[in-house]
Formats: C-alpha cells, structure tokens, sequence
C-alpha cells in the first residue's frame, strides 16, 4: 500500500467515524414511534411510551391535531413529575404499574408490543368496565384535560375567548366544527 492510498483510506474512515453517531441516532429514531426529543423527566421510557400510546390513542390525529401534537404526554411527565404531591404520584405509579402488569398477564404481551387493534380492543374493554378500573379512567380524563386546556385543543373546538351578547338560538351548519364560547 502506498502513502497515497493510506492517506485516503484514512480520511475516509476519519468521515465515517465523525458520520456514525448521527447515522446511529438517526437509525435508532426510526426504530421508535416517539421522537427521541421527548424524554421523559419523571417516568422510566417503558411508563413514558405507554402514556403516549395511551394518549395517541385516545386522540389520534384526524384533520386536527392529535394528544402527541398538543404535547399531552409530556404535559403528564411534569405534572407527575413536579406538580402534585407524592400521595397522588404513588397512586398513579402503582396504577401505572398494574395497568402494565395486567395486561401483560391478560394479552402475553406488554402494551407497548400488542399491535394497534389489540391495544385499542384493550383499552376499549377497560373504558367499558366499572369503577373498578380507576386508573384508566383517571388517566383518560387527564389526557382529555390536557388536551382541551393546550392551544391545539382549544383551536379544535373553534374556542372564541371573547365575551360577548348571548344568542340562545342559533342555526348551525352540519360541517362546522363544534363552537364552545359566544359566537
């Protein structure tokens, strides 16, 4: 081997050295649904996506935006995380915790590996069960809160801040949106 093709071998593997990193973060972000920006400040990444599976299935995005755009996961990882006191964030970790145990010891699998229709079908099936499934329900009512309170949320109802004169009897238009405020 001469001098030149030494030079040149090594410059390309000083590139592909300099390269690999960004081509492994790239790969690796592939490999998940969740972008690899949103880390989780208070739950472990096994908790944090099932959260966020929960919330994208509760709100998908349609034409307007979903619970991932309005950042209702990550919403529930501060509030959990900095906000409430340690009695509430006990009871929501040992919820959490049995949601994901219970499923497995029901499906076989953990949450986060059922495909889509299995992990709507399941968490259909605890939405139609009685109080005693709490944690869903508790959960299913933050993730709606979130949402409805975060500015993708209101911008979906057609939210119209600004108090004005009451009309108690309006006509409205079959493909409007749903109007919460004065008109």
């Amino acid at each position: 081997m001469n001098r030149r093709q030494l030079l040149k071998n090594s410059v390309f593997t000083a590139i592909g050295l300099g390269l690999s990193p960004g081509i492994i973060m790239s790969l690796e972000s592939c490999a998940k649904e969740r972008p690899s920006t949103d880390q989780p400040l208070y739950f472990n990444e096994e908790e944090f996506d099932t959260l966020w599976l929960m919330a994208d299935i509760i709100l998908p995005k349609t034409e307007t935006p979903g619970a991932i755009e309005a950042g209702v996961p990550l919403f529930m990882d501060k509030l959990y995380g900095e906000f409430l006191e340690d009695k509430e964030k006990n009871k929501f970790q040992t919820g959490l915790k049995s949601f994901m145990e219970t499923c497995q010891k029901d499906q076989g699998k953990r949450f986060l590996d059922l495909e889509k229709p299995l992990q709507i079908s399941y968490l259909e099936k605890l939405d139609n069960a009685g109080a005693e499934e709490e944690f869903f329900k508790s959960s299913k009512q933050i993730i709606l809160w979130a949402y409805f309170t975060s500015e993708p949320g209101m911008r979906s109802m057609n939210y119209l801040p600004v108090p004005g004169r009451y009309n108690g009897c309006i006509s409205i238009d079959k493909e409007e949106k749903n109007i919460v405020g004065n008109r």
